[in-house]
């Protein structure tokens, strides 16, 4: 027997999930704090910048796509991250039929909590000239700064919303402290109900990286 379900209980239900997601990030930051108080101490990154190719919205990939450009610090270990930041999206609309309209620039700030392995090897990056991956579930939210242009009239000029997700990413390991990195994302935001893709370039530098 299929059991239909009604728009009113889908929206209970993203409802339920929202508040519940609002429930997970402190506990996922206290996890992920834990985890830090390893005996050797926190792994500090800076990605200044990562540049990347960006669609806010997979499903209207076609009228809203560009780059997207930030910088972040991430504190974790071998198995989790906790990641700050900020930056801006630079996307385009090719079926707009005014040029003022096609541009759209919109600076954000985040925060995310990631676990999996992150930024590691089999020697946990012990050694360079080798590979090292990125292979996490996390969580996150996101304050997008509303220009005139993409803000609805009345409503307030910045957007909180939530994000799920997964990141994989790749590096070889040239030098202690600054590297490069090629990764790929996809979220889903809880508010707006939308699936964003990101794919780019990071490069990153090893704040407790020492050239002997």
């Amino acid at each position: 027997m299929v059991k239909i379900v009604s728009c009113g209980q889908t929206f209970k239900l993203f409802e339920i999930m929202q508040f519940r997601f609002k429930l997970l990030i402190p506990v996922l930051v206290l996890l992920v704090s834990y985890s830090l108080s390893a005996q050797y101490g926190p792994r500090l990154f800076l990605d200044a910048p990562g540049i990347y190719f960006t669609a806010p919205s997979v499903e209207d990939f076609n009228k809203n796509m560009g780059l997207g450009a930030d910088i972040n610090m991430n504190i974790g270990t071998h198995n989790t991250v906790v990641r700050f930041g900020g930056g801006s999206r630079f996307t385009v609309d090719p079926k707009a039929e005014e040029i003022q309209k096609a541009y759209l620039t919109t600076p954000f700030v985040k925060l995310e909590a990631g676990a999996g392995r992150y930024r590691s090897n089999g020697n946990k990056c012990a050694k360079t000239h080798r590979p090292a991956f990125t292979a996490m579930a996390k969580a996150g939210v996101r304050y997008n700064f509303l220009t005139p242009k993409n803000r609805p009239e009345g409503t307030d000029k910045g957007e909180l919303d939530y994000n799920l997700g997964l990141e994989f990413g790749y590096f070889y390991i040239r030098d202690i402290i600054k590297n490069y990195e090629v990764f790929a994302t996809g979220d889903y935001y809880l508010k707006s109900k939308t699936v964003a893709a990101e794919a780019g370039l990071r490069i990153f530098f090893n704040l407790r990286g020492r050239r002997d």
